[in-house]
This record gives structure tokens, sequence and C-alpha cells, in this order.
């Protein structure tokens, strides 16, 4: 394979597209918390240019579609000129080149940055995993099977899911435009698989692992009333009458300092049902 330059910082590989460029371990790319890239088990040393490392994930999470220049200029230099953004554009991938040229691996790295006709991509041989496309598959898998009635290996599929949840879709880059829906799109599915296996373990008697997982999903999002009133009607089944009780008072000063809102009538009911000891 050559290479010939096609602009200052940019090299255009030509010849075989293959994924011999990073021999047969592939990459793996974790999205949630800390972004980082393994290879055989390692992490990528990727270098201190955050618009270079920026670069890279978004080609990584677009993997195996090619990016146009004017959408990498558009997302990650939003605020520059035209020339500037180009400028800055070529200086952050041959700096990529350069950093992934030096990790000591069986395979030349530095070829992973292709351009063809205004477009970059990894080469279409390279396996590239993640976290995140783990988490769907799993999520898909345990929806359908629990459409079909199989609990049990749904709730495996889901926790599985859950696992690969470290923290938020790239936490780092968390006022990065390019960042925001996919991050809300995880977070909400985050959330309903949190939901579903809570909702499971108290059906099936474990309260107290219900109960934990309701904290999850209110760390998150404080204003979830279900989960408010999952935990109120655990406490209850529990004979832990008055920790249900200020459960619902608790979710009432939540919703009156974050949003200036009263607990639903839903829950106002199951509070008075509480108090006269008809609920759980």
């Amino acid at each position: 394979m050559r290479s010939t330059l096609e602009e200052p910082g940019i090299y255009r590989q030509e010849g075989r597209d293959t994924g011999s460029v990073v021999g047969r371990n592939g990459l793996r790319a974790r999205f949630f918390g800390d972004f980082e890239v393994l290879y055989g088990g390692e992490a990528l040393y990727l270098g201190r240019n955050k618009r270079a490392v920026s670069l890279f994930k978004y080609l990584l999470a677009r993997h195996p579609h090619p990016v146009s220049r004017d959408s990498l200029m558009g997302w990650l230099w939003s605020d520059s000129s035209l020339r500037r953004a180009r400028w800055s554009l070529n200086s952050a991938v041959y700096d990529l080149r350069k950093t992934l040229a030096g990790n000591p691996v069986d395979g030349d790295l530095a070829g992973l940055l292709l351009l063809e006709a205004g477009r970059y991509r990894l080469p279409t041989g390279v396996r590239v995993s993640s976290d995140v496309a783990e988490f769907e598959a799993r999520r898909g898998r345990g929806r359908a099977l629990e459409d079909s009635g199989q609990t049990g290996k749904a709730v495996r599929e889901y926790e599985e899911a859950v696992g690969l949840y470290r923290g938020e879709y790239l936490i780092e880059d968390l006022y990065e435009d390019w960042t925001i829906i996919e991050r809300e799109r995880l977070s909400s599915a985050y959330l309903d698989l949190l939901e579903r296996l809570a909702e499971h373990y108290v059906r099936r008697g474990d309260i107290w692992a219900g109960a934990g997982l309701c904290y999850r999903v209110l760390e998150k999002d404080p204003r979830h009333e279900e989960s408010h009133r999952r935990l109120m009607r655990c406490y209850a089944r529990l004979g832990l009458r008055e920790r249900a009780a200020r459960q619902y008072e608790l979710c009432a000063r939540v919703l009156e300092r974050l949003g200036g809102l009263e607990p639903a009538a839903e829950t106002r009911d199951l509070y008075r049902c509480l108090l006269r000891g008809e609920a759980g």
C-alpha cells in the first residue's frame, strides 16, 4: 500500500482496502463513560490533540459509513471560517495518523484513515465493535424475547446491556453538538431497561433488588414519578410504611424544587392509600 499527499497534512490511502492494518484483533470502542479504544485488550494511546481524538470518535461512531469533510468541519469546527476549519481538519488528521502509528501493535494503524472522493472512513475490512452496538443488540434481543414470553432470557439480556452502561455517552464531550442527540437517546434506552428490570424483580418478589434499580433511575431522573411510586409500593410490601410515606414526601419536594410541580393524581392516590393502610 502506498500513500500520496492530497492536501497538506492529509494522506489518501491507495491500494487494497482490507482490515490487515490492525491485524486480527480489530478495535473495540468504548463510548459509555470515559472514551477509549482497545486493540487486543489494550487501550490505544490517542494523543492530546482533542480535535484529533474527536475526529476518531466521530469516524468510529459512524463506521462503516463514510463521513464527508464538510460534515466533519461543520460538526467539529462550526465556529470557524471555512479556510480555518479545513486547516484544522488537515492538522487533526495528520496528528491522529502520527499518534496511531506510534502505538506498538502488529499493524499499520496510520492506515485506518482513508480519504476517498472527499469522504473519510475506516477500511471496510477492519472489525470495529463497541459497547454502544452491543448495548443496542442486547436490548433488541431482550425486547424480542420479552415479546415472545421468554422473560427469563430477556432479563439476562437486559442485565448484560445495563452492565455495559458505564456512564453517559461520551461524557467528556458533554457540550459537543454532535453527541447530544445520541446521548439522550441512549440515556432514555438505559432508563427503560432499568424500569423493566425493576418491574420484573418486584413481580418475582425480589423487592430490594427492584428498589435498588428504582434508585438508579432516580439518580438520572429525580422527577421520575413511576420510580417514586414503585419505591412506595416496595416499602409498603416490606411493611415499612413510614419509609413509603417519606418517599412520597421526597417525591413532592423534588418535583416542587426542580419544576414547580406537584405529584400526579396517581401518586397522591397511592399516598392516601398508604396512610389508610390499604396499599402494598
